[in-house]
């Protein structure tokens, strides 16, 4: 979970993404979202109210459904992305999962900072998950505000979170491997999913470990 058509393809880009710039970064919740879209409209849609790395889309979009020597697809589809939020400099990842007639099943995104410990509006809002989930909700949820997203995280996902932890070795250079999960929480019409991994080595309690590395995501599904 560490965090992918041809030249027509990026033309449509190009020229599709201006038709929502001029709305859609200033209300997110008023365009379409990405849940049971085409993939490539979803692709669009990220393009236009969010600054996506353009040179890694056409490979993307071309790589989504891996096939093997007899044509048979392997898995669901998925397009990895990368980008960042209007006035932020924090690039997150993006993984589009697929459905197997080419819509969006669900997004799963990075985060800029743990929710586990935050609870001020103000942490919430530099983890920067609402500005994820409105794009990826789109007219799907027109009045979901910060707060309301907010407390349904802390009253409702951080309650069900499941700690999962694997000592994989043992002794000063052991390294261990924390998971916290709260998976497929309905809210809005959707499925949230929200995760955090961590591994480090050394002691076994984290904060006295080193190399200390992980990622938090957030995922919206159908």
């Amino acid at each position: 979970m560490r965090w992918l058509a041809v030249c027509g393809v990026v033309a449509g880009l190009a020229c599709v993404a201006p038709a929502y710039a001029q709305t859609a970064i200033a209300n997110p919740l008023a365009g379409p979202g990405c849940l049971g879209a085409p993939a490539e409209s979803c692709v669009r849609w990220l393009q236009a109210t969010m600054r996506l790395d353009e040179g890694l889309i056409a490979a993307a979009l071309a790589r989504r459904h891996r096939v093997d020597v007899n044509g048979r697809r392997l898995g669901p589809g998925l397009v990895s992305l990368s980008g960042r939020l209007p006035d932020r400099t924090e690039t997150l990842v993006l993984l589009v999962r697929l459905n197997p007639d080419d819509t969006v099943a669900g997004v799963e995104s990075s985060l800029m900072r743990d929710l586990i410990p935050s609870t001020a509006e103000a942490a919430y809002d530099q983890s920067g998950v609402y500005e994820i989930v409105a794009r990826i909700l789109g007219h799907r949820c027109p009045s979901l505000t910060r707060l309301d997203l907010y407390r349904f995280i802390e009253n409702s996902v951080k309650p069900r979170i499941r700690i999962e932890r694997r000592d994989l070795s043992a002794g000063l250079l052991g390294r261990h491997r924390q998971t916290a999960r709260a998976a497929d929480l309905p809210y809005c019409g959707a499925r949230f999913t929200y995760t955090t991994y961590v591994e480090w080595t050394g002691a076994n309690n984290m904060e006295a470990g080193r190399n200390v590395s992980g990622y938090w995501s957030i995922e919206v599904k159908q």
